[in-house]
């Protein structure tokens, strides 16, 4: 039977790679939006003015977007939870061995990193995509408000 820190271990490595899945689903959404996004406004481009019936183009956008800053904040979420169990689970290896000297590591590199990196060291990744994705949903707003008022 395995020792009480290999289970420790194997769970902790779970969690990372939950993590890892996350921001994986993440990025896949992320990058499949972008690309719509892109042609979209390209075609809307190439089109050469807005007509009503390019609101068959801006309100989905609108939608699109809207749907990746929600599930991107989900995504943050769900990657918050795994992590943080794997960081208890690490600390409990850490209890559990203290030779490892793993709690006077982990606080001498968030030091270094924290001197190195001021200023954006608060600022959450997830908070950037669910930006990204709210500018995609607000071009589409912006444009299906233009094409409405701009209607004759």
């Amino acid at each position: 039977m395995a020792d009480e820190t290999d289970v420790l271990l194997d769970l902790w490595k779970g969690q990372r790679d939950e993590a890892k899945q996350m921001e994986n689903q993440r990025a896949a959404l992320t990058n499949i939006l972008i690309i719509v996004a892109a042609a979209a406004l390209g075609f809307l481009t190439q089109q050469g003015h807005l007509q009503a019936s390019s609101l068959g183009i801006t309100l989905p956008l609108c939608v699109l977007g809207s749907f990746g800053a929600v599930a991107s904040a989900k995504y943050g979420e769900r990657w918050a939870v795994h992590s943080g169990l794997a960081d208890a689970l690490r600390h409990e290896v850490g209890l559990r061995h203290p030779e490892l000297n793993l709690p006077d590591l982990i606080a001498a590199n968030r030091a270094e990193h924290a001197a190195e990196f001021p200023r954006i060291l608060r600022l959450k990744i997830w908070v950037l995509w669910v930006v990204l994705h709210s500018a995609i949903a607000a071009a589409g707003f912006i444009l299906s408000l233009w094409i409405l008022a701009t209607r004759s």
